[in-house]
């Protein structure tokens, strides 16, 4: 005689959630900015140090090889290197400057980096394998490190540790009131979607999800670490430093809300033009039209460009797209399931 039971019940496996701060996430946002117009604009801070120390920024955009540069932007090397060192979640700079030299000598080199595009992830590695290699490279490393971290520290001694901490103190409220990680991420901005999504369900027992509320950060970000997911997530502050934030919106949706500029924007969206051009297109003077052209240049969303002796002007779609996604997670942030600012395409989630 047959006998029937129901089968046992699949265990899902056992994930840890930690919120914390990171130094190490803190200056992988203030690099990224020196290459990213839209965050300087985003953070007063980061504009200021880099329009102060333009050769900062140089030194920042240059550091990698072309074989080492990632798509993505950033470096997210300094995250694998605490992670590794077991610091990940200090909020001590001088603890991560002291010790990046030796983490840097002891980089990990087996490393899944699945948030990443294979490209992204060869690049990573050739850093860390230079970072490993290279004893000048480790010294040129920690030195511009530090030079950085010098010019934002101000900031994070005024604002932003306070910031961080009252950020990571509302998001350990939420867990503690037995919320599910989806809960305790969620923000303005999630990243990754469903990369996010399958990153997290291929953690193997004990993993953890790590939940990072940053100062610096941007929108936010999405790194795979050796049994560990990293999810940044922007420390949305009270007080000044919001205020700032949707200022800093406001002014840049005021300058599209002309109507000429506007207009302006929609002839561009379809090819490049002249100033000339536009003041023929909407029967206006030149001067006119270089006003408004100034307005847009100055908010990003437009630039010049020479093409066979013709200066033309071109709009900067990626400038315009970041600023309707800033717009779109403040007012909806459930719809903010987009790509973060890591990979475009992702991962097999092979161990």
């Amino acid at each position: 005689m047959p006998f029937y039971h129901e089968p046992p019940a699949v265990e899902e496996p056992s994930i840890e959630v930690v919120v914390g701060g990171s130094i190490a996430t803190e200056l992988d946002w203030v690099l990224l900015a020196a290459s990213e117009p839209a965050f300087r604009r985003d953070h007063a801070t980061l504009g200021r140090i880099y329009a102060e120390s333009p050769r900062l920024g140089e030194r920042v955009r240059d550091f990698w090889d072309t074989p080492e540069s990632t798509d993505c932007g950033g470096s997210m090397e300094l995250a694998i290197l605490a992670h590794h060192g077991g610091i990940l979640f200090s909020l001590d700079a001088e603890e991560l400057l002291d010790r990046l030299e030796a983490l840097c000598a002891d980089a990990p080199a087996e490393l899944r980096l699945a948030s990443e595009t294979p490209r992204d992830r060869e690049a990573m590695r050739a850093r860390l394998a230079r970072l490993r290699s290279s004893a000048d490279a480790r010294r040129a490393y920690v030195e511009l490190m530090r030079d950085v971290w010098a010019a934002v520290r101000p900031d994070w001694v005024r604002n932003g540790r306070r910031s961080v901490e009252a950020a990571v103190a509302a998001r350990r409220e939420i867990q503690h009131r037995g919320a599910p990680w989806g809960e305790i991420v969620r923000s303005t901005y999630r990243p990754g979607g469903r990369v996010l999504d399958d990153l997290v369900a291929s953690l193997p027992s004990g993993g953890i999800v790590a939940v990072v509320p940053a100062y610096f950060a941007h929108l936010g970000s999405l790194v795979d670490l050796p049994g560990a997911v990293m999810i940044g997530v922007r420390a949305e502050g009270s007080g000044a430093e919001a205020r700032a934030r949707t200022e800093n919106l406001a002014r840049r949706l005021k300058t599209i809300s002309d109507p000429t500029r506007l207009a302006i924007v929609e002839v561009l969206r379809t090819s490049p033009s002249t100033v000339s051009d536009l003041a023929e297109i909407f029967s206006l003077a030149q001067p006119t039209v270089s006003n408004h052209v100034k307005i847009l240049r100055d908010a990003g969303i437009v630039a010049n460009a020479t093409r066979g002796g013709r200066r033309e002007l071109v709009l900067q779609h990626g400038a315009l797209d970041e600023l309707l996604d800033h717009l779109e997670g403040m007012l909806d942030p459930a719809r903010q399931s987009g790509p973060p600012r890591t990979a475009a395409e992702p991962a097999a989630l092979s161990a």
